[in-house]
This record gives structure tokens, sequence and C-alpha cells, in this order.
């Protein structure tokens, strides 16, 4: 697998949320920071969990996250690796 640098995006909704161009095919490694408190500090996970789901649907596993200010998740994902 070619090595490529790491890409960065921020997710605080799935409106905006272009699975496509994040997760698309030719990259190694994706950072995402997903907002898990989007209403008066009250954890929801169901923006995260969308985000895991697309994720692994194009073929991108979790392999990291850190909380960042009490509202965001920093995520990062690598690519599958083919080679079995």
């Amino acid at each position: 697998m070619a090595t490529s640098a790491a890409t960065s995006y921020t997710v605080d909704s799935l409106d905006g949320f272009d699975a496509r161009t994040v997760f698309s095919e030719g990259k190694d490694q994706v950072v995402v920071a997903v907002r898990i408190t989007p209403v008066f500090s009250q954890v929801d996970l169901s923006l995260l969990s969308a985000v895991l789901d697309v994720a692994n649907e194009r073929g991108f596993a979790l392999v990291r996250e850190q909380p960042f200010r009490d509202e965001w998740l920093l995520c990062i994902f690598e690519a599958y690796d083919d080679v079995e």
C-alpha cells in the first residue's frame, strides 16, 4: 500500500458530511474530529456511530480516538490492509 499523508476533517452534523470525500480511495489514514456534545453538554454518540459505520463500509477502521475540549472526539482511521 502506498504511503499518503493524513487528511483531517471535522464533522458536526450528517448534513455536511461527504463520506466519499472524507473516506476516499487511495488514502491510508484519515483524522476526523466528530462533535459528541451538540446541545447543552449532553453526550450524543449517534453522529459518531454514523461516521464509524460509513468508515467501515468504505474500508477504514478506527485505530485511535481521543477526547478534545469536551465536545469533540478526535478519531484516526486507517485503510484496511489488502494483504492477507
